[in-house]
């Protein structure tokens, strides 16, 4: 074989760096390439968003929140997903078959749903824990955060006059077509809700979230890698390892176990604001749009964690007595006891609309079911 001319050697190691180059840029290259999603106009779009939970997809998202909210030692876990980013890896076959994993540092926290319930499998601590049925009230979980979860979420509640359109946008490979909702309620803390969806399904691929008054999101989430297609069988349903611990639960977290075990019933409406959820509990929703709030009532012999929050945090006089306030850009929420019982109440509206459902619980208390 004939040597190259010494001359002409380095040549070789420019071209494999600029290929190099051209390998690492491509994602970037791709992304600023025209777009050629079709109009569809923002009420179309806004179908196409709220009808897209039968479109199977398996995809890798990040989600970045940034609510501030502080460490709180009832809802650790929860406040930390709204506080930092978070790395998912998601197979929805559909509404009712799916599997998201959390990835963290030391392992990954993987969620399986069937017809039956949940299945939560903990590689750090060799867990699984088995949950039977759905919660009407949960805390939020990283399910919550993927692109078609939140976005379909968002926009459950906006109607055509707060809709228009927002250019193209490719995220994940998809042309995506653009969609701003802007509140009109004066009383919400959501500012505007930008996504982007895939045209032809209507699977939101990014989301963000911008409270009333800021300028940028307070919560970012989008696709990085995404395949519209059904994940293989075996891959949603969950095979047990042999040296696992399994634990059965029928209250996986606080806000269930009040819905399930709390004695009390919380009253429609509340501080002026209907019932959301379809039977009374003592864990519903209130409101309507984007006026959003929810409600927990259980009795304060059990709430020896919740002194430790009430503790934790700035607290305020009123008709309720001492209650606990938690301020951010997006959620606000307050906490309480009267009467032997607790009661907590957070959600998207100001101070003012959960101040008026705490004087109504604190004048009128709730009744025992």
């Amino acid at each position: 074989m004939e040597t190259p001319p010494r001359w002409a050697r380095p040549w070789r190691w420019l071209v494999l760096l600029g290929a190099v180059a051209l390998l690492a840029a491509l994602p970037a290259l791709l992304a600023a390439l025209p777009v050629s999603a079709p109009p569809l106009g923002a009420a179309r779009l806004l179908a196409k968003v709220r009808g897209s939970a039968v479109a199977p997809y398996q995809g890798y998202a990040e989600s970045r929140a940034s609510l501030g909210l502080p460490d709180l030692p009832v809802v650790g876990d929860q406040t930390a997903l709204l506080g930092t980013t978070t790395r998912i890896r998601a197979w929805v076959a559909s509404p009712t078959l799916w599997r998201v994993d959390a990835l963290t540092p030391i392992g990954e926290r993987d969620l399986y749903h069937d017809e039956t319930g949940t299945v939560e499998w903990d590689s750090g601590s060799n867990r699984v824990e088995r949950t039977v049925g759905d919660a009407v009230v949960r805390f939020a979980r990283a399910q919550d955060l993927l692109p078609p979860e939140l976005g379909r979420r968002l926009v459950a509640g906006a109607t055509p006059g707060e809709v228009r359109s927002l250019p193209a946008r490719r995220v994940a490979g998809v042309d995506a077509a653009g969609l701003r909702v802007t509140p009109r309620s004066a009383t919400t803390t959501v500012g505007r809700v930008d996504l982007w969806a895939d045209p032809s399904t209507g699977l939101p691929v990014r989301v963000e979230l911008t409270a009333r008054g800021a300028t940028t999101p307070i919560i970012v989430t989008t696709f990085l890698d995404l395949r519209q297609q059904p994940p293989a069988e075996a891959t949603v349903r969950f095979a047990v390892p042999p040296d696992a611990r399994v634990d059965f639960e029928d209250a996986p977290d606080l806000a269930r176990a009040v819905d399930r075990f709390s004695p009390f019933v919380l009253p429609d409406p509340l501080g002026g604001s209907p019932r959301r959820t379809r039977v009374a509990s003592a864990a519903s929703t209130y409101g309507s749009g984007y006026d959003l709030a929810a409600a927990l009532a259980f009795p304060a012999r059990i709430g020896r964690r919740t002194r430790e929050f009430l503790a934790a945090v700035p607290s305020k006089q009123g008709p309720w007595g001492q209650a606990s306030e938690i301020t951010t850009p997006l959620l606000n929420a307050m906490v309480f006891e009267r009467d032997g019982a607790v009661f907590a109440l957070s959600g998207t509206v100001g101070f003012p609309a959960l101040e008026a459902m705490a004087s109504q619980l604190a004048r009128d208390g709730v009744e025992a079911r």
